[in-house]
């Protein structure tokens, strides 16, 4: 059993990293794609040699895909802020054990609910159409039922990468990896750094 839940775990993981790969480039495109339609916006209104009326629209749906995909990216690589204010006053080894398993089943319902509700609108959106791309506002709109299913399936990878470690699971805990990078980097700040000044005069050996 054991086995077959370690091949599930390894199964999942590699699925979820590959998607990960996957919406991290699509979000870099995303981004560059928002960044060019802004500044052809104001080109064109400052040069008036031709008109970019979709810009906005495009800046506005490429803005809301990458909010959501950069999300997902960012929780299966524990990048997203935790509060540490209860968490310093419990026991030792309490947090690992009774509260990480319940954090991760809280995200993973809430994400459900956000991939389930995000669906039926963005199926109610398949009736609107965007005014100047002339798009189904459903595009835009499955950017939550996508971004929510990402998520959710990340924590579905970490809790079994927690139970059934394998070297396809990702190495941040998405529960508990805030508090150990904090503890490494207060370690790193205490450490000496030498600064380098170039009025200083070198020391003689």
């Amino acid at each position: 059993m054991k086995d077959f839940m370690t091949l599930i775990s390894y199964q999942i993981n590699r699925l979820t990293s590959f998607l990960m790969k996957l919406a991290l480039w699509l979000a870099i495109a995303l981004c560059v794609t928002m960044t060019v339609s802004t500044l052809g916006q104001v080109f064109c209104r400052h040069t008036q040699l031709f008109l970019f009326e979709s810009s906005e629209e495009i800046a506005r749906f490429s803005m809301c895909w990458l909010a959501m995909l950069g999300s997902a990216v960012a929780l299966r690589q524990g990048r997203h802020l935790g509060v540490r204010v209860l968490v310093d006053r419990l026991p030792a080894g309490w947090y690992d054990k009774w509260f990480a398993p319940l954090i991760q089943l809280v995200m993973l319902a809430f994400f459900i609910l956000v991939t389930v509700k995000g669906w039926a609108f963005a199926m109610r959106g398949a009736y609107q159409v965007s005014p100047a791309l002339f798009l189904p506002m459903m595009y835009p709109y499955l950017c939550l039922p996508v971004g929510g299913a990402l998520m959710a399936l990340s924590v579905v990878a970490d809790m079994l990468q927690d139970q059934f470690p394998t070297e396809a699971g990702s190495n941040a805990s998405i529960a508990s990896t805030v508090m150990e990078d904090l503890g490494e980097i207060a370690a790193e700040t205490e450490k000496a750094v030498e600064i380098f000044d170039p009025l200083s005069k070198p020391k003689k050996d």
